[in-house]
């Protein structure tokens, strides 16, 4: 999971099949978090498989 703080932050380009987002404005602080990755694989097929 990705977290975005910052000012006047904008969302240009938003797309859920390719996982790509494009945000413009003043970005403060970007922090990345393994743990929902974790959690949102571990329910996924792959994530079944390779547990």
């Amino acid at each position: 999971m990705l977290t975005v703080k910052g000012e006047n932050l904008r969302i240009n380009k938003l797309s859920l099949d390719s996982e790509e987002v494009i945000v413009e404005g003043e970005i403060n602080n970007l922090s990345y978090s393994e743990k929902e990755f974790e959690r949102k694989t571990s329910n996924s097929f792959l994530g079944k498989i390779f547990k």
